[in-house]
């Protein structure tokens, strides 16, 4: 496989007139920085067992499927709730397995909170690559970092926290922050104003099909794919504008872009 896949370098949308000056990388957390499977398999099968300890009923199985969770292979379904839904309505999810199942409202709402909880967001973080030396090379290269994830903000803080990474990071955008969840555009738009970003000088690197379309909702000068998430590559490729095998494969994309952003400048203050 290439390195690096990609639609083209010019222009970065055909919509768009405004070149992309990278300022900013907005990062997805589960699937792009921490293997997906190993937070979010673990905690969905937890859930379940726990579940039908408590009820007496078989909604294992249930429960698996209304997640996007393939308990057989232990993955996630590509564009599954589990893949881009935030926590409080993963728990909707769960309550409403148990209303299809004859379950009174109250008494499904009162068994969900029970057993419900949230991922060991230490023990099951994985990092992907060697996320502090990569965070530290974007720094270098002058550009700010931020990351925006369905997660609630205490773990997603846990996490970044257990990657030695959270002093990296300028901006955090979370599940719990009263935002429209992705791909609604308000979360990118929030961190890019409070960083003093155009949105057009974001790049946005996600493992799902949702990530992208965040990016492109958002407008971002460009979305990023990294191969080997929770989405499948024939759903990723459908809005990225650029597919890496892995992270550490950014760092060119962005330095590309980059050059590419200087060369325009030059060539309008020649022309000018």
């Amino acid at each position: 496989m290439s390195h690096i896949l990609r639609r083209s370098l010019l222009p970065l949308r055909s919509f768009s007139t405004k070149v992309c000056k990278p300022g900013l990388v907005v990062f997805d957390k589960d699937g792009t920085l921490i293997d997906f499977n190993l937070m979010w398999g673990g905690w969905v099968e937890s859930v379940a067992w726990q579940l039908e300890m408590t009820t007496k009923l078989p909604v294992r199985e249930k429960l698996f499927k209304a997640m996007g969770y393939d308990w057989i292979t232990r993955s996630i379904r590509s564009k599954g709730v589990l893949c881009c839904t935030p926590m409080g309505e993963l728990y909707k999810v769960a309550v409403n397995v148990l209303l299809e199942q004859g379950m009174p409202a109250e008494s499904a709402e009162k068994a969900i909170k029970k057993i419900w909880h949230m991922p060991d967001a230490v023990n099951t973080s994985r990092p992907l690559a060697d996320i502090p030396a990569l965070f530290l090379t974007i720094k270098r290269m002058g550009l700010k970092i931020a990351v925006c994830t369905a997660d609630n903000r205490a773990p997603t803080l846990a996490t970044l926290q257990h990657l030695q990474v959270d002093h990296l990071v300028d901006s955090i955008a979370c599940g719990d922050d009263g935002l429209p969840a992705k791909p609604a555009p308000e979360q990118i738009w929030s961190i890019c104003h409070n960083l003093g970003v155009e949105p057009h000088n974001a790049i946005m690197v996600g493992d799902t099909c949702t990530d992208m379309l965040l990016g492109r909702n958002a407008g971002c000068g460009l979305s990023i794919g990294v191969i080997g998430g929770a989405s499948s590559l024939e759903d990723l490729a459908e809005d990225a504008d650029v597919l890496v095998p892995n992270l550490n494969k950014i760092i060119k994309v962005l330095f590309q872009y980059s050059q590419q952003a200087s060369a325009k400048e030059v060539a309008e203050s020649v022309a000018a």
